[in-house]
């Protein structure tokens, strides 16, 4: 902590209001002042009860600002430590660019100690994550114009055109202003808003409404000032549902999406649905009720009672596809607010009654839309229309390999400019560990080369896909643009282990070797031991709780590898074999070289060997 100063003055970010929010460092410096300026109508006054008895306090409502830097220059020449407490944050509408420029003029030195904004108070009330993966990344903190302009490039209708989260500041009393430029940005009246009051005050009033009522909510609550408005996608009710990377299987699909929904809406449609039924196992039909009949393939349909966007709808967010006898038109618009990404989205075709076209509309790729239309396609003697361009190109799509592999991508990758290049036929390049053979189904891509990694590519200037096992930072790539870093799962670790090990303590062991080397956890392809070691409740935990695959050997395997390895006396002596861990590796790698020798620690023994993927 440094010292506190005197003759120096502290912009002092007290928080949203709640007395807690202040930070630790903004309160020391409270209690050390000699004169405190606050702004009364915005600080509360149990911000200050740490202050000094005997400390100058002024609240600055109606103070001029000539005033206020008089006092604080003032203050600061008898060495005194002075505190200017802001609400929020001081750096955002905070107006101390101004008191800052009069003490520059006087030679007083200051310091700012940030605050807890507003923004976050806000987002605590309405429990909002601003930053939702494929709906927004993106935060902005703004006004509106009034008595103080704003420049004209950041109009609220412009800004607000990004779809970004919108935190609106000093504009409670604009507010018909605000929905006038939400409205001409293109928002639609049922789109969430949200306005607090008092953000962590006691009295605190958070209004949730839609742009179309939010002037009605907000004036029936009294809420003219003091408020900040929200406007987030994060606000919906029950926005479309979200992976981050940083939890779960990002790149997976949907696991609980099952069976085929077929939608049909007149007698034709149906006709062409029902002889679909018959092709495509674990597959319902959705007619309207009207038009089911009493026959054979009754049991197969399922009524529409409540209009066809509810039902697809419902489908989408079940069904591993959706096949739509029908206008794309009246698909695209029931969808749209459902569309999450590329990873999650259901397969989704369309086709005409007859079964001529049958196009691709969603999840072509990884969602098998493309597949899915080419067998329907065979099925009916129609035509598969598919407008991927990489498909066109009989290019195979990076992400669907690594689906079909079970490689991972890494989520700074730029798959899409990688995909553009080979589909351009742009000199794109294949880089991999210099130990590891890519398999055949990524190296007969057009790749203009196909090379080992090595020290000098932390600057790549063509697009390219890296195909390694390294930890990410191992790599030191300078600049991702047009990079690709997709990891195969094919480190075998081999474990050894005293009786009764905890799985943190072998996992802890892992991680260390794995850092050491400088190896990635996501291209971990199982966990091997000895059979003895089968009931050891710390390894099956661990395999568990990481989804590893876990292998167990029997002495006599164990024994085959013996002279690739370095012998054990531990592992003689208690389990009658040379070794465990070694002996382990390469038996689940089926190799004959080590990637990593045998790490000892307390209880727990590491190696690791390479899994050379077949192609």
């Amino acid at each position: 902590m440094a010292e506190i100063a005197p003759g120096k003055v502290y912009f002092i970010g007290a928080g949203p209001g709640d007395p807690e929010l202040i930070t630790i460092k903004g309160e020391k410096r409270i209690a050390a002042a000699g004169l405190i300026l606050y702004a009364g109508s915005l600080v509360p006054k149990e911000i200050l009860r740490a202050a000094r008895s005997n400390a100058e306090i002024h609240d600055t409502v109606r103070m001029p600002l000539d005033r206020q830097i008089d006092l604080m220059a003032n203050a600061a020449w008898e060495g005194k430590a002075v505190a200017r407490v802001h609400t929020g944050d001081p750096s955002i509408f905070g107006a101390i660019h101004e008191q800052m420029r009069g003490l520059r003029a006087r030679n007083v030195a200051f310091e700012v100690v940030p605050g807890v904004s507003s923004v976050f108070a806000a987002a605590a009330a309405l429990n909002l994550e601003f930053t939702l993966p494929e709906l927004t990344q993106t935060l902005i903190l703004t006004r509106v114009s009034g008595r103080t302009r704003v420049p004209e490039k950041e109009r609220l209708r412009d800004l607000a055109r990004h779809r970004a989260s919108l935190a609106i500041f000093l504009s409670a009393s604009l507010l018909p202003q605000v929905v006038s430029e939400l409205a001409e940005a293109g928002y639609a009246a049922d789109t969430a808003v949200a306005v607090v009051y008092r953000a962590s005050w006691p009295d605190q009033i958070a209004v949730r409404a839609t742009l179309g009522t939010i002037e009605a909510e907000a004036g029936r609550a009294g809420l003219t000032n003091q408020s900040l408005i929200i406007v987030s996608p994060g606000l919906d009710k029950q926005p479309a549902p979200t992976v981050s990377h940083l939890y779960g299987a990002y790149q997976d699909r949907e696991r609980t999406r099952s069976g085929h929904a077929i939608f049909a809406m007149t007698e034709p449609a149906i006709a062409f649905a029902r002889r679909l039924l018959n092709e495509l196992p674990n597959a319902a039909l959705f007619v309207p009720e009207t038009l089911i009949k009493d026959d054979s393939d009754a049991e197969k349909m399922i009524a529409i009672r409540n209009g066809v966007r509810d039902a697809l709808q419902n489908e989408f967010l079940r069904a591993e596809s959706l096949i739509c006898i029908m206008a794309s038109g009246i698909v695209v618009r029931s969808i749209a607010p459902l569309l999450t990404n590329k990873h999650r989205d259901p397969a989704v075709i369309v086709s005409d009654p007859q079964g001529k076209f049958i196009v691709s509309l969603l999840g072509g790729h990884e969602g098998g839309a493309n597949a899915l239309a080419q067998r329907i396609a065979r099925f009916s003697g129609g035509q598969a229309v598919v407008t991927t361009a990489s498909d066109n190109r009989n290019i195979p799509a990076l992400d669907v390999l690594a689906q079909d592999h079970r490689w991972t991508i890494h989520p700074q990758s730029d798959l899409a400019a990688v995909m553009a290049a080979l589909v351009n036929e742009t000199p794109a390049t294949l880089l991999h560990d210099p130990d590891l053979e890519p398999p055949d189904a990524l190296r007969t891509i057009g790749w203009e080369t196909v090379r080992p990694l090595s020290e000098s590519d932390r600057d790549l200037k063509t697009p390219a896909v890296i195909f390694t096992y390294r930890a990410f930072g191992s790599l030191r790539i300078e600049n991702m643009k047009r990079i690709a870093v997709i990891r195969p799962r094919i480190l075998c670790v081999g474990v050894g282990c005293n009786r009764g090990t905890a799985a943190a303590e072998i996992l802890d062991a892992i991680s260390e070797v794995f850092n050491d080397e400088k190896l990635s956890f996501e291209s971990i392809r199982e966990i091997a031991s000895i059979e003895a070691k089968a009931d050891e409740k710390g390894l099956i935990e661990l395999a568990r709780s990481r989804d590893w695959k876990i292998r167990f050997f029997n002495r006599t395997e164990i024994e085959s590898v013996s002279n690739l390895i370095q012998p054990s006396a531990a592992a003689l002596k208690a389990l009658g074999v040379s070794g465990v861990a070694e002996p382990s590796a390469l038996l689940s790698a089926q190799s004959r070289k080590l990637r990593v020798r045998k790490r000892k620690f307390a209880n727990v023994t590491v190696a690791v060997a390479v899994y050379q993927e077949k192609s």
